[in-house]
């Protein structure tokens, strides 16, 4: 081959090259979209959460069963941050309820089964109480439960859960499982600093883990699970544009 030919080869392999190189940064500007991410740490934090569902049990939660929880709050993060959970005069609870179960699905053999159970519904809120009188009263509905832990006023947040799912099993040595879900924040006094320097609300994500063991200071009478939770916001990123001009510069 001469090297005029040779020159022609190598020329036509680096514009090969170079809009390969395009075509594939093309493709990713047309496909990448915002994504979500959480902060650093839990914005709300808490251990112990207390949740009830007559009729309900670790491995069977019917459908159109309703359940409940209560919590304590233990600590906050950014950007609640402001917020001190351990001082005596005060105590800052939620109170969640209105989460209808879809029915239990049963996953592998007898000795090793997983129980998953997917709700609908359910609102999440939470109160700052400066007369702590917060109990986790045995057998709830009760003159204490859910009363004692929204006794606060005005809510400070108030969400919707878009997503809450059960999830448990009967091999586990310390009897545990997970409660989680997705929250849709749309009100509160404290709603204005979950949002985006666009307006935009974050999404919270509400996970942890949850144990239906009845031993002492672990399992109260008539509730089914202790969960020891927390909230983390998933705000959208930013993301920057470009153009298919700037983009061919790059790589010229």
């Amino acid at each position: 081959m001469t090297p005029r030919a040779l020159a022609t080869t190598a020329k036509g392999t680096t514009i090969m090259k170079r809009w390969t190189t395009l075509a594939m940064c093309a493709a990713m500007l047309l496909v990448s979209a915002p994504q979500s991410h959480a902060a650093a740490g839990p914005v709300i934090d808490w251990d112990p959460a207390y949740m009830w569902q007559p009729g309900g049990a670790f491995n069977n939660l019917p459908a159109g069963g309703i359940q409940r929880m209560v919590g304590t709050v233990s600590g906050f993060g950014a950007p609640l941050a402001f917020l001190n959970a351990n001082i005596p005069a005060r105590e800052y609870t939620f109170v969640a309820d209105s989460m209808v179960s879809l029915g239990t699905v049963t996953f592998g053999p007898p000795s090793t089964q997983i129980y998953q159970t997917d709700y609908t519904g359910g609102v999440i809120r939470l109160y700052e109480d400066v007369s702590p009188d917060a109990v986790f009263a045995a057998f709830p509905p009760n003159p204490q439960v859910p009363s004692t832990f929204e006794d606060g006023g005005a809510p400070l947040l108030v969400g919707y859960f878009t997503r809450y799912t059960v999830t448990t099993n009967n091999f586990t040595a310390f009897q545990t499982g997970s409660i989680e879900g997705d929250i849709n924040w749309v009100g509160g006094t404290l709603l204005p600093y979950f949002q985006t320097i666009g307006g935009a609300v974050c999404p919270g994500l509400f996970t942890g883990g949850a144990t239906w063991n009845t031993a002492p200071n672990v399992g109260i009478p008539g509730y089914l699970f202790r969960h020891d939770g927390k909230i983390d916001l998933q705000c959208p990123t930013p993301t920057s544009t470009s153009t298919w001009g700037r983009l061919k510069q790059i790589y010229r």
